[in-house]
């Protein structure tokens, strides 16, 4: 197994380091990874998916290059590069839009106390956002939706949060 891309950039970083401790120039640049978009997004990915199942594909791509959960930004860019469209008036309500999309759907994505966005599924141990207790609701577990339910509430919850800030 070869080493991983995060691995290689801190190695990177280290004979960057030791080459400013010599006095001698930079031999890598070094990409930071705040700043990365998956590289094998086509231009027409995103183009009619609903957002939760676009997003999640970002998250993936991340993951297999090492780059971990992503803010807001980085989920929007990587987002209209992949041909993804907002029903917005420009792109600070659509950024907004998606944190309350991806902030409202606790059960596929997990918000990290630095403000990225990561999936549940990548943080067993995290507690959940908002813990509902189906049962003590007199609900069973038939009352948890389904995938395509789920990306229903989240394009609702889109067109919602765009509505309300038209309104603001």
């Amino acid at each position: 197994m070869g080493i991983v891309d995060g691995e290689v950039r801190d190695k990177k970083k280290t004979v960057n380091t030791l080459c400013g401790v010599a006095g001698r120039e930079e031999l890598y640049t070094v990409e930071a990874p705040d700043a990365a978009i998956p590289n094998r997004i086509r231009p027409d990915q995103f183009y009619g998916q609903a957002l939760a199942t676009a997003v999640r594909t970002i998250l993936e791509m991340r993951k297999q290059q090492n780059l971990g959960a992503a803010t807001i930004n980085e989920i929007f860019d990587a987002l209209t590069t992949g041909g993804y469209t907002f029903n917005t008036k420009n792109d600070d309500v659509a950024r907004q839009s998606l944190r309350n999309s991806l902030s409202k759907n606790t059960i596929t994505f997990h918000k990290l106390p630095n403000g990225r966005f990561g999936m549940l599924s990548w943080y067993p141990n995290a507690k959940p956002a908002r813990p509902v207790n189906l049962t003590a609701v007199g609900l069973g577990a038939a009352a948890l939706p389904t995938e395509e339910e789920e990306e229903e509430e989240t394009e609702t919850a889109t067109e919602e949060s765009a509505a309300e800030d038209v309104f603001k």
